[in-house]
């Protein structure tokens, strides 16, 4: 039940508070780029919660804009509150469709733009740090093969410990740790 006596927020004190507690590890590896990275699936899980607790949703749509002789997606977040009507925050961020990906049909360039755009609108919004792109960061060390003998890992998403007897545990494990939504160990 809401408190009668709270001042009225706005859309962007909510938004606000959603920034101060979302957290979106940079969990994933390109092998061909050489980068680790989050997906827009990796950032709008790490939202859900964050914006249930702020009393807000959001939604996503797109738009193609043509700009001289390339096309852009414009992905536009719109968050809102969800238990009452009225102010609503938009938010729109623009990736250039490639003229050429090898491997790719012109529906999967248009969706990788799609997703590109969705996910930088997303980080606008909700203020998820660029540590986490694949621009700025460099991969996460020793992530060869585990040591023989025993060893601690830690994920680097969450900064769960453990320690391991040999590889074959740590393999094991690793292949489902189950410790955050997006696990990415680091043998130390």
């Amino acid at each position: 039940m809401a408190d009668t006596n709270a001042q009225p927020r706005s859309i962007l004190s909510a938004i606000a508070q959603v920034q101060r507690s979302v957290v979106v590890p940079k969990a994933r590896y390109n092998e061909f780029g050489g980068f680790n990275y989050r997906s827009l699936e990796d950032i709008v899980s790490a939202l859900k919660k964050p914006c249930e607790d702020a009393g807000i949703g959001f939604f996503m749509h797109d738009e193609i804009a043509n700009v001289g002789d390339r096309y852009y997606v414009k992905a536009t977040v719109c968050a809102f509150f969800t238990d009452e009507p009225g102010e609503m925050f938009t938010l729109s961020a623009y990736a250039r469709e490639a003229e050429h990906k090898s491997k790719s049909d012109d529906a999967q360039v248009t969706g990788m733009a799609s997703s590109y755009a969705r996910k930088y609108a997303l980080c606008g919004m909700f203020a998820i740090d660029g540590e986490s792109d694949p621009d700025q960061l460099a991969p996460a060390k020793n992530q060869g093969q585990p040591p023989q003998g025993p060893f601690i890992a830690h994920c680097r998403s969450c900064g769960t410990r453990y320690q391991f007897e040999d590889a074959a545990q740590y393999e094991a494990f690793s292949a489902n740790p189950g410790c955050c939504p997006a696990p990415s160990w680091e043998i130390e």
